[in-house]
């Protein structure tokens, strides 16, 4: 029984924080938010910057909150899950940011809602302690990181008090950014080492992206039959995998996509390249765009003849797949249309390389007016708008084709968009679904030449299959990326 209960608690940490981060990319677009936010723009230091205007918000008594929902107010966000038996709210947040407060002292604040384990049973704990450093979720604690950025830190900014220590964007419960350029990340700074899957065999290893920005590492995976034996030397296909996380969290070094990366490098039975891009907000997209596009540079340029030896040994250069989830979904699309408008007149000494497919699971796409049953309320779509300049610095709108695919219909782009093959996977309770499948039918539609597949998943809300990667639902949804990638290019 004592194991049984350690091992809920342990499922209760892994299931619970990444869904965090997936409910409240849609809180702004599913709840009037409990938050009022008005963004303005100020000049200030020779650029534009947003400033939050938060408005008195009102704490429920109530610390029950339904399956995906997510609660704001000043200095709490919570998260209840289905996956989970019990009423969970995790993860209270700070306002002010007392990073050393006791319990004595929490009976005094308005935060509801944190995770604790009481003879191994996750409870519900009201008043819980604020926590700007360290916050713990089922005996599980996540560091927040601090960072500051390049031009606050040239200016020698980034004091803790005063006016540059004012939030001037809110997204909790991930990422504060502060007027001084620090940007305090809550969720997704947990990291595992590579080495040999226990589960799956797979090996793994980071790696530098040679002609890359400074920092733009790769996590490469190798299945266990192409380690040793008959099959060392075989030629795979080779998965780009971009993370998702709203382009300012997660990493491939997470424990979530660690573990997701070694399961679909395993069942795909290919050379999986994994890479870690720039963050916003202090790198602004198109940043993410460009560490895509010297990622794939670097896996095509060692499979054909670099020197690691993964991809020179094992890579097809034939059979490249550009894959992601959510933001990375969306950096997939935009690196499939540069590399069909860029790569035949890159490719070094005339090499044979091709993106045989693109996959897209739960892709971030938005735009300004609606399409299906996305949200109409002007209050939930500017949340998204908001964010969306918040991670491109201001310099794209919300109808930009990078992420509103469907502004461009019709565009010469689309037609010559890389990849024979393009997957599309849908989830039944993700927001951001019905935009996804009108990409698929206007990309059918666009005179494009190649094929274009979906696959739904009922009942599931948005990425689930990171969040909980060894569901049934999960499982037959990785099956169909597995079978998709086996069946691209030659063999």
């Amino acid at each position: 029984m004592a194991s049984r209960i350690r091992s809920s608690t342990r499922c209760l940490a892994s299931l619970v924080l990444p869904l965090l981060f997936f409910s409240s990319l849609f809180y702004l677009s599913t709840r009037q938010p409990l938050l009022e936010i008005a963004v303005r723009e100020e000049a200030a230091a020779g650029r534009k910057r947003l400033v939050i205007d938060r408005a008195t918000a009102t704490v429920e008594a109530n610390a029950s909150v339904t399956t995906g929902a997510v609660a704001q107010a000043s200095g709490v966000a919570a998260v209840a899950t289905e996956h989970v038996d019990s009423d969970v709210l995790t993860d209270a947040l700070p306002a002010s940011g007392e990073a050393n407060a006791t319990t004595d002292k929490a009976q005094e604040s308005s935060a509801i809602a944190a995770v604790a384990t009481q003879d191994g049973d996750a409870k519900v704990v009201t008043n819980a302690p604020p926590a700007s450093a360290t916050v713990a979720a089922a005996g599980a604690e996540v560091r927040a990181e601090e960072l500051r950025s390049p031009d606050a830190a040239a200016a020698g900014g980034g004091g803790t008090d005063g006016e540059a220590d004012t939030v001037v964007f809110d997204f909790r419960p991930y990422v504060f950014v502060y007027k001084s350029g620090r940007v305090h990340r809550f969720h997704g700074t947990d990291t595992v080492p590579p080495g040999v899957d226990a589960l799956t065999g797979v090996a793994s290893k980071d790696v530098a992206v040679a002609g890359a920005a400074a920092g733009v590492i790769a996590r490469l995976y190798l299945p266990p039959e192409n380690q040793r034996g008959e099959k060392k030397n075989k030629k795979l296909p080779v998965l780009l995998y971009f993370h998702g996380g709203a382009f300012v969290i997660e990493s491939p070094f997470s424990p979530l996509y660690h573990a997701f990366l070694n399961i679909l490098a395993h069942k795909a039975g290919a050379v999986a390249v994994s890479v870690h891009y720039r963050l916003a907000p202090e790198h602004p997209l198109p940043a993410a765009y460009d560490d895509a596009w010297a990622a794939l540079r670097w896996t095509i340029s060692n499979c054909l003849s670099g020197p690691e030896p993964w991809l020179a040994e094992h890579g097809d250069a034939t059979r490249i797949f550009l894959a992601g989830d959510s933001a990375g979904g969306n950096i997939a699309h935009n690196l499939a249309m540069r590399a069909g408008a860029e790569l035949p007149r890159w490719l070094p000494g005339g090499g044979a390389a091709a993106i045989a497919g693109v996959v897209l699971l739960n892709p971030y796409f938005w735009g300004k007016e609606p399409v299906g049953s996305e949200p109409r309320e002007r209050w939930a779509r500017d949340g998204l708008e908001q964010t969306w300049a918040l991670v491109c610095g201001g310099r794209f709108g919300i109808d930009d084709p990078r992420v509103n695919p469907l502004a461009a219909v019709g565009a010469a782009a689309w037609r010559a968009m890389a990849g024979d093959r393009v997957l599309v996977t849908l989830a039944g309770r993700d927001n951001f679904r019905d935009r996804a499948a009108a990409y698929a039918e206007a990309l059918r539609r666009s005179g494009w030449r190649g094929k274009v597949e979906t696959y739904v998943t009922e009942g599931e809300a948005h990425v689930h299959f990171v969040g909980n990667p060894r569901s049934d639902k999960a499982q037959r949804e990785t099956d169909k990326v597995a079978e998709f990638i086996a069946g691209g290019g030659r063999g």
